[in-house]
């Protein structure tokens, strides 16, 4: 006569065994490294029949022979079961190519009445792929700084400097008093030129009054600097009233405006630009347009055609933010939306 327990418990485990079968997920079970179980969907991964699975050491079943490091670290992974999350690179039977990158899970159980371990693998090939290419946007959009940085050094700082060099010297040997006093006044002008320029260049490179103050005076700073009178002006509508965000959010939203002033000044010809920030529940909504002759929308994501709008989406990818060039009253307005989390309001932050 059967038991009833033993009935229930082998009921519970062909239960087990389907559910498992079946999952959209990678499943071995293993016992002291040698496979006991596998289900449908590791053996399509891993391309060996079934038979050639069972019985054989997971530690070796999932070595990449390519790379012998990697060998020792997952004989390691299943001597030492207390490893319960790792990432790992699957092959395929060819070992050609590799064809997935998998989050591996350990969990202990039991199975046929033995302590056993469940591996669980669980595809994570899109986020890590989506990590290479931020990572390499990120490192992408730094040597673009770093070679705005030279350039402006070199085509701003540079002659001005060199101008002052020359007119020193010429104060050397003067003329006369009035040569002098010329070449006197033109080194001062140049100086205060210089020094004016490398104020620009150092607030680019690190802007100290987002640290200090954050978003809304580090515009009001920067706008200054830029507006020319009678040749170039910009209007600033803000509701922030001094509110701060998170580092990254306001240093990126910094960079976005400055990249977009920077535009209006070298390309579009314009002779005024307006600039609205507005924080309304959680969206922090910027508004950019200019009087110049606009973006062609068509072009905007052609990155041949270069003028920084790469770069701009990049940064507002970073921040997770959404964009929108928009026509409006014949111009083209820059629309830059970000929801603000919790997490990114300073006070918040420091609540928790």
């Amino acid at each position: 006569m059967i038991h009833p327990m033993n009935t229930s418990f082998h009921e519970s485990e062909a239960l087990f065994k389907t559910l498992v079968k079946h999952l959209p997920n990678p499943i071995l079970i293993h016992m002291d490294r040698k496979v006991v179980f596998a289900n449908d969907f590791i053996i399509q991964i891993l391309g060996y029949p079934k038979d050639e699975i069972i019985g054989k050491d997971l530690a070796t079943l999932l070595i990449d022979p390519v790379d012998h490091e990697n060998t020792h670290f997952l004989y390691d992974l299943f001597i030492n079961p207390r490893v319960i999350e790792e990432e790992i690179e699957i092959r395929t039977v060819s070992q050609k190519v590799i064809l997935k990158t998998f989050l591996l899970r350990n969990s202990r159980i039991k199975y046929k009445g033995r302590n056993a371990v469940m591996t669980t693998l669980f595809d994570i090939t899109e986020r890590k792929n989506l990590e290479r290419y931020v990572l390499g946007k990120v490192i992408e959009a730094e040597e673009k700084e770093r070679k705005r940085f030279a350039a402006d050094l070199h085509d701003d700082l540079g002659p001005t400097l060199s101008s002052i060099k020359l007119h020193l010297s010429l104060l050397e040997n003067p003329k006369d008093p009035e040569t002098f006093l010329s070449d006197l006044k033109m080194c001062k002008e140049l100086l205060n030129d210089s020094i004016g320029k490398m104020r620009i260049i150092a607030n680019n490179l690190m802007p100290r009054l987002i640290d200090n103050y954050g978003l809304e005076a580090a515009l009001n700073s920067f706008i200054k600097m830029m507006q020319k009178e009678g040749q170039y002006t910009i209007e600033f509508i803000s509701n922030l009233n001094g509110k701060r965000f998170a580092k990254q959010v306001e240093l990126h939203l910094y960079r976005i405006i400055c990249e977009l002033i920077n535009n209006t000044v070298k390309h579009s010809g314009a002779t005024k630009s307006k600039i609205n920030l507005d924080f309304k529940g959680k969206i922090l909504m910027l508004y950019y347009a200019d009087n110049g002759k606009g973006y062609k929308v068509e072009e905007i994501h052609d990155r041949s055609k270069g003028m920084g709008i790469d770069n701009i989406l990049q940064r507002v990818s970073l921040i997770n933010g959404t964009i929108k060039f928009q026509k409006k009253g014949g111009k083209i307005e820059v629309r830059i939306g970000k929801e603000i989390e919790p997490s990114e309001l300073p006070e918040m932050a420091k609540d928790k």
